[in-house]
């Protein structure tokens, strides 16, 4: 029972930090204290030892010899390369979308991005729940052509990407723009325009990188790994 128990801590204290880590509540850098875990969990070093291990295991933290634990930082290839793979994996989704796409899944769609210009209407929102709403509705294609699995590859590519989607996200000032792009995939898929959903798709997943590149550069250099911030 007790080993139970201790598991449990474990797996909640290594839950809680992954989530942290990938919401950046734990900025990249930054240092991790055994002691301060441990009390704010209220639990003993034990747990916290493998939670901390666990995250080193799936790249989340690094153990530095004689210095600590730290967050770590992102790799800006790392990230290029998964955006490129995503644009490449989600236009043959959307295209495959578009060829079975009933009134019904379309409404689906804009139901999504009626909700999106909903939230944005509200006072303080917070980016991370656009950021949510903006995978379900991605998600709609890959779950209406049987492509779910890629759907949690592409989710599984955490450590970098979505760190960075959400740095996007948080570093954002104009959602509505966002939100024209999404009204532009509906419409898109609504009427087969397959060079028009590639050429939007494209821009919509690899702005960031140009939208970003003072923010990278100089703001949040500090994030990223030295030798990867060459735009």
């Amino acid at each position: 029972m007790g080993e139970k128990c201790l598991k449990n801590r474990g797996d909640y204290v290594f839950d809680t930090l992954k989530r942290e880590i990938l919401r950046l509540e734990l900025k990249p850098g930054q240092a991790i204290s055994e002691n301060e875990i441990c009390a704010r969990f209220e639990v003993s070093r034990t747990p916290v030892r493998e939670a901390l291990r666990r995250l080193q295991e799936q790249g989340f933290v690094r153990t530095v010899p004689y210095s600590g634990t730290y967050v770590t930082l992102l790799n800006l290839d790392d990230i290029r390369q998964m955006i490129y793979m995503r644009i490449a994996v989600e236009l043959m989704v959307m295209k495959d979308f578009m060829q079975i796409a009933t009134p019904l899944l379309l409404e689906e769609v804009r139901h999504h991005i009626r909700c999106q210009e909903l939230l944005i209407q509200q006072e303080n929102f917070e980016p991370e729940d656009f950021y949510a709403m903006d995978d379900q509705m991605h998600k709609v294609w890959f779950s209406a052509t049987g492509r779910l699995k890629l759907w949690t590859v592409i989710q599984a590519q955490q450590l970098h990407y979505t760190r960075f989607r959400m740095l996007d996200f948080v570093t954002e000032t104009d959602f509505t723009r966002i939100i024209r792009e999404h009204a532009g995939f509906l419409e898109m898929l609504e009427n087969h325009d397959e060079k028009g959903l590639e050429d939007a798709l494209k821009k919509h997943l690899s702005i960031s990188m140009t939208r970003m590149k003072h923010a990278i550069e100089v703001e949040y250099r500090d994030y990223f790994e030295p030798d990867s911030v060459n735009l």
